[in-house]
C-alpha cells in the first residue's frame, strides 16, 4: 500500500519535528524540578509535600481579612473570569485545538481533524515539583479517551466520535512517552456507508517532559469496521494534548 506508506511518513515526520525542540527542554527541567517514579514513591513525595507545606505555613504571618471588592474591566466585573481564563490557558488551547492528520481508507487519502480529550485515572506513576514550590503534579499511565472528530475526501465527509481505552508509559527521565490503546470508532455520518462501528488498535508517542501539562501526542490508528463497504481504514493524528 504505497499510499498508506506515504500517509504515514508524513504524519511520522510532523512528529519527529515536535520531538527535536522537546529535547532541551527536558534538559533544563532538571535542574529545578523535583521528581519520583512510581505508586509507592508518588503516595512518599505527596505525603513530604505535604509536611513541608505545613511546616512552611508555621512560619508565615497572620493575614487580616479583607474584604473582596469587584475586579472591574471595561466597567463591568469580567476580571475574575479573565483571571481564570488566563490560568488555564494550557488546558483551553489542548480542549479547543484540533489534531490533524492522515487517514486511508479503501486506497482513498482523506484529510483528518479530531478533538481526542481524555480522562487520566488509577495510581500516579510519576510526579514533580517546581523547587521553591508546593504544588505537586502527577501523571497516570491510565485514561479514558472520548474523541469526536471529521474526516473528509474523494469518499465524501464521515462525522465519527471514538470511545477508547489508552495506556501512556512515561516515565520522568524520558523525553518521549510510549503506548498504545483500545477503542471503537463510530462513523455516525457518512455518504455511502450506514452508522457503524469498528475495532481500533492504537499506537501512541507523546513529546514532552514529564510530569508538566502540556504534551503534543502522535497516534497511529487501524480500524476494522463491522459493517459498509469500505471495511479497513488506518490513519495517523498530531496535535497538542493537556494530559
Amino acid at each position: 500500500m504505497p499510499r498508506a506508506r506515504r500517509v504515514l511518513g508524513f504524519v511520522t515526520l510532523a512528529a519527529a519535528v515536535v520531538a527535536v525542540p522537546a529535547v532541551p527542554a527536558r534538559a533544563q527541567a532538571e535542574e529545578r524540578i523535583d521528581y519520583a517514579d512510581g505508586p509507592t514513591a508518588c503516595r512518599a513525595f505527596h505525603a513530604k509535600n505535604d509536611k513541608e507545606l505545613a511546616d512552611w505555613s508555621k512560619t508565615q504571618p497572620a493575614t487580616p481579612y479583607q474584604y473582596p471588592q469587584d475586579d472591574n474591566v471595561l466597567g463591568a466585573p469580567w476580571g475574575a473570569l479573565t483571571s481564570a481564563l488566563g490560568s488555564s490557558t494550557d488546558l483551553l488551547l489542548a480542549s479547543i485545538v484540533p489534531h490533524v492528520g492522515s487517514q486511508l481508507r479503501a486506497s482513498a487519502p482523506a484529510v483528518l481533524i479530531a478533538w481526542p480529550w481524555s480522562i487520566p485515572f488509577g495510581p500516579a506513576y510519576t510526579c514533580s515539583r517546581h523547587v521553591g514550590s508546593f504544588t505537586v503534579r502527577d501523571y497516570k499511565f491510565h485514561r479514558a479517551l472520548v474523541e469526536p472528530g471529521v474526516a473528509s475526501g474523494k469518499q465524501g465527509t464521515a462525522v465519527f466520535a471514538r470511545l477508547g481505552y489508552r495506556f501512556l508509559y512515561h516515565p520522568s527521565d524520558w523525553v518521549v512517552g510510549v503506548g498504545g490503546g483500545l477503542g471503537t470508532t463510530i462513523d455516525i455520518a457518512q455518504k455511502g456507508e450506514p452508522q457503524r462501528l469498528s475495532l481500533s488498535p492504537e499506537a501512541v508517542m507523546q513529546f514532552g517532559h514529564c510530569c508538566d501539562a502540556s504534551y503534543f501526542t502522535f497516534a497511529v490508528r487501524y480500524d476494522r469496521y463491522f459493517a459498509g463497504t469500505t471495511l479497513n481504514g488506518i490513519g495517523g493524528t498530531l496535535g497538542y494534548t493537556f494530559f
